[in-house]
């Protein structure tokens, strides 16, 4: 596995909207959106298994969730896919993603936008992968709203410059404002020493005092969920190895839905509720 390169300025993007107040906050409307994650194009296989993926995403609107949740799937705003979108950080493998997934949700065969992160497998000697990812985001780290609740992507994971951009980026968000945070890494378990417990306390101490509503992360290939620092934390699994699974999550007024489709068996793997303080 390679090790993480540093940041340059240009790594960083802030995307601020106007400032909401809490009241407005507080009346986001319920959405939905996606989560995958670890596409490895390059890869034995992988263009089959994430065309297999793809499919069901664009399918899964109007299917049933299990009765922990009600309701049906409602169409996402967009997908947040956790980095290794490559198997070895190269443009013709990434072509092959932009291909699939595009960017838009109306530019391949995904329907939906995508927001995605940098994985360790996407950076090697000249890493033009990050390239790519500036060009369509505006940066490596980036922000935006949906619905009242803030998403952060934080690149492969919250080093001391993403920390920096992240606290900044936060900094202009209303008090109390539910956040989403998304990155490569894991944050604990075997597969979490990519990076090291200097960078895991300080990330821990720079989003203290957020409405931290979940962190995403990718790395393992494996689907799930636990709680770190307090924090919910969800794993989407990947279309590499056996976890073939995605989230499906919804946002409400009161609560966090997330669901995993096991997109082999074509049924739902897991559920898993969180209570969103406004």
């Amino acid at each position: 596995m390679r090790s993480a390169p540093r940041h340059n300025a240009r790594d960083c993007v802030k995307v601020i909207g106007s400032m909401k107040t809490l009241a407005a906050v507080a009346l986001a409307r319920t959405f939905t959106f996606f989560v995958g994650s670890d596409s490895h194009f390059g890869a034995e296989g992988m263009v089959e298994a994430n065309r297999a993926l793809i499919e069901h995403m664009n399918a899964l609107p109007g299917t049933e969730y299990p009765s922990q949740i009600g309701g049906r799937v409602e169409e996402p705003r967009g997908v947040i896919f956790t980095g290794d979108l490559t198997d070895n950080g190269l443009l013709d493998e990434f072509a092959w993603f932009e291909k699939m997934y595009g960017r838009t949700g109306r530019d391949a065969l995904l329907r939906f936008p995508v927001f995605e992160s940098i994985g360790n497998h996407d950076v090697n000697a000249t890493s033009p992968i990050k390239e790519r990812q500036r060009a369509r985001h505006g940066g490596i780290n980036y922000s935006w709203d949906w619905e009242g609740v803030h998403f952060a992507c934080l690149d492969m994971y919250p080093d001391a410059a993403t920390r920096a951009w992240m606290e900044a980026d936060l900094g202009t968000r209303p008090a109390g404002q539910p956040v989403i945070l998304f990155f490569h890494y894991s944050l604990e378990g075997r597969y979490s020493g990519f990076w090291g417990a200097e960078d895991k306390e300080a990330f821990a101490a720079s989003i203290a005092g957020y409405n931290v509503l979940a962190l995403i992360h990718g790395h393992e290939h494996r689907t799930g969920h636990y709680a770190w620092r307090g924090h919910p934390v969800f794993r989407p699994g990947a279309p590499r190895h056996s976890s073939h699974t995605f989230l499906a999550v919804r946002v409400e007024a009161d609560r966090l839905a997330v669901a995993a489709w096991d997109f082999d068996a074509a049924q739902w793997a897991w559920t898993s509720l969180v209570p969103v303080r406004r």
